[in-house]
């Protein structure tokens, strides 16, 4: 069975009735979902690189606050234990989107076809980064050369950005042993033992690990290798199907317009309190939440002349460039509409 034949069977969930579209000389699947369509929705499934946190207000927020609803959609929202699962579930079609990062999703689509594209950009600053201890500090990747780092998940953003980051300086990213820390700030414990050199830390870990009082060295992943941040993904297949081209634009609509009023100040507390329905530890913690939202307004900030949502195309040609010059990608010279597409978010947020 065909990537294409999987991914639309999949995306269209359980208990849909399928037709067949002739359009252009191809049959192309079109489902009406019984439960869904009765309600007039339609039923999508959305899967986060990890549990439900902050920086993924654009969904729960939109779903919560009927964003979703007004757009026709109904959101199913699940959450994953790292990055490398929701780019797994969209591109074999069990979710319709995911979210990542370039470093995950360009290599898999050069190298091996992988059922992925970008059809709309989250974060435009990188927001990982590599802890150590002050007394023993990392700070450029020939310091973690022979040594034990911590990461998120294997073959997540993480993992491949401590790769690009060696390759970028001449290091050899072979030489370094990997293990899993996870999401949470129990990394600190592997740390203080003795058994990790340093572990990757988002914003949420951070703040957490501030909050308690602990000190340590930080080291942004854009210091060597600067690459766009969490996007939204979508399979190829559902992106090339003419059926999907409303759902889609309908999504990112949805999604800008949450994300916007997630991201605002009078807000925040509201924000907060819905991302208690999908991690009640973290919505009970307002005043780390707080923090968080303070950080999350930077990374997700686009830059002069990129509205929110959309893919900065700059940003995403010279990350193209440096991970085809760093061999992160090896068959090189795809066409960059390979990678992603503004076709969608341009309509959402034009």
């Amino acid at each position: 069975m065909s990537d294409a034949t999987i991914t639309r069977r999949a995306a269209l969930g359980a208990g849909a009735t399928t037709l067949l579209l002739r359009s252009g000389g191809a049959t192309l699947p079109l489902a009406i979902s019984g439960a869904s369509r009765a309600q007039g929705l339609r039923k999508e499934r959305w899967m986060a690189p990890s549990r439900i946190t902050l920086l993924q207000g654009y969904v729960f927020v939109g779903q919560e606050k009927g964003f979703f609803k007004d757009e026709g959609l109904d959101i199913e929202i699940q959450q994953s234990p790292g990055t490398a699962s929701s780019l797994t579930q969209v591109a074999a079609g069990t979710s319709t989107f995911g979210q990542a990062a370039a470093v995950t999703t360009c290599p898999p689509i050069a190298d091996e076809n992988a059922s992925l594209i970008t059809i709309g950009q989250l974060a435009y600053k990188g927001f990982f980064e590599l802890a150590s201890l002050p007394g023993k500090p990392l700070k450029h990747p020939r310091d973690w050369q022979g040594k034990t780092i911590g990461i998120m998940s294997v073959g997540g953003t993480t993992d491949r950005l401590l790769d690009a980051m060696s390759i970028m300086t001449g290091e050899d990213p072979t030489k370094v042993k990997k293990v899993v820390t996870g999401l949470g700030p129990s990394g600190v414990a592997f740390l203080q033992r003795g058994d990790v050199d340093g572990f990757w830390v988002f914003y949420e870990t951070r703040v957490a690990l501030e909050m308690q009082g602990v000190q340590l060295n930080y080291l942004s992943g854009d210091s060597f290798a600067q690459l766009p941040g969490d996007s939204v993904i979508a399979s190829t297949a559902v992106v090339q199907n003419p059926a999907n081209e409303k759902m889609l634009v309908s999504f990112l609509r949805a999604s800008a317009r949450a994300s916007a009023y997630a991201l605002d100040p009078k807000n925040e507390l509201e924000t907060i309190q819905l991302l208690g329905k999908y991690n009640a530890v973290e919505g009970r913690e307002v005043e780390k939440g707080k923090r968080i939202l303070q950080l999350v307004r930077g990374y997700l900030a686009p830059p002069a002349g990129v509205k929110a949502i959309v893919n900065d195309e700059k940003q995403w040609v010279a990350g193209i460039e440096l991970m085809e010059k760093i061999g992160m990608i090896k068959n090189k010279g795809l066409p960059r509409d390979r990678y992603f597409t503004n076709r969608f978010a341009n309509q959402a947020v034009g």
